[in-house]
């Protein structure tokens, strides 16, 4: 008939997956399993060893640590001690905000300018980089032993300082609270270049060589060649670096161990806190987890917002492409 429309039925494909199907199908599967692998086992160390382990921490710092109930004491210790005159925790964060201080406002500019010269190739450039890079080839107990060898009443700072009329006290500078600190913050900066003269000498290398002639063609001076293009060029790095070192502000030390162990006021809250856990504190010695705590989270409600604060300024600054 003319007007008789032929119903076809729509064309199905075979539901049977065909060799190639099923090939794809099989390497799909297997990539989701090794996806699946691999990010088990980080994110399992994620939920144990950060996600646990600070979560039993806040829980900590509101515990009693004999009782378990719940208790402010634990803040009014940590307050006791910040702000008593020869409280542990005052001279503690004393102590920790002058390293901190020394690796901003020393080591960074330093590490900066040691990092142009070497760039520069000035004369014995490479015997200067094998001297900078040392202190993170030896071992710190050799480079310890060293610089106490040094400045012993008996070293040679002594014998030096005898040509022109002084003299190191005869208990020596590391067994005088009022000197102790210091001679361990000099250490930190004699051994402290290495790693921010690697990173800024490599950030330098890549700069192109292009600039630099065109500025020298115009007159430019190293200073200004450093201040005007090095460091615009090489920003991005500088400013991880200052973020990375604020991120410390409560953690910056030095090597209190291996000098005095924590004595003649040398105590940084790093070490305070190791002496808490390990032994030595002042409030129930060994594995006294609830003050640390405590001690914890009241700083990190201090550094959060300043760290956020560092870094959203920095972001204001425009950075250079090339």
């Amino acid at each position: 008939m003319e007007n008789e429309q032929v119903l076809t039925k729509p064309y199905s494909e075979d539901p049977l997956p065909t060799p190639k199907k099923k090939s794809a199908m099989s390497n799909k599967r297997a990539e989701r399993i090794f996806l699946f692998l691999m990010l088990a086992l980080p994110l399992l160390q994620w939920l144990i060893f950060w996600l646990y382990v600070h979560l039993d921490s806040f829980i900590l710092a509101f515990q009693d640590k004999r009782t378990g109930e719940f208790t402010f004491q634990n803040f009014e210790k940590f307050w006791e001690m910040l702000t008593s005159p020869k409280g542990e925790i005052k001279i503690a964060l004393k102590n920790t905000l002058i390293y901190f201080s020394t690796e901003i406002i020393i080591l960074l500019p330093v590490s900066l300018l040691l990092s142009y010269f070497l760039y520069k190739k000035i004369l014995f450039y490479k015997g200067f980089r094998v001297i900078f890079y040392l202190p993170a080839i030896v071992s710190s107990m050799v480079m310890v032993e060293t610089y106490t060898s040094f400045i012993s009443p008996n070293g040679p700072i002594a014998k030096l300082l005898e040509l022109f009329g002084g003299s190191i006290p005869p208990q020596g500078l590391l067994a005088n609270a009022s000197t102790a600190t210091t001679t361990i913050v000099v250490y930190c900066i004699w051994t402290g270049f290495c790693g921010n003269v690697l990173l800024f000498g490599s950030a330098m290398a890549r700069v192109p060589m292009e600039i630099l002639e065109s500025a020298r063609l115009e007159g430019c001076g190293p200073f200004r060649e450093l201040v005007q293009l090095i460091l615009p060029l090489i920003w991005p790095t500088m400013s991880t670096q200052i973020i990375f070192t604020c991120t410390g502000i409560f953690n910056s030390s030095g090597p209190i161990l291996l000098f005095t162990n924590g004595a003649y006021e040398t105590e940084t809250l790093a070490f305070w806190i190791f002496a808490q856990i390990y032994g030595g504190g002042k409030y129930g010695g060994s594995g006294n987890y609830n003050i640390v705590s405590a001690t914890g989270l009241c700083f990190t409600l201090v550094g959060a917002p300043l760290i956020l604060f560092i870094r959203w300024l920095f972001d204001k600054i425009p950075t250079v492409e090339y």
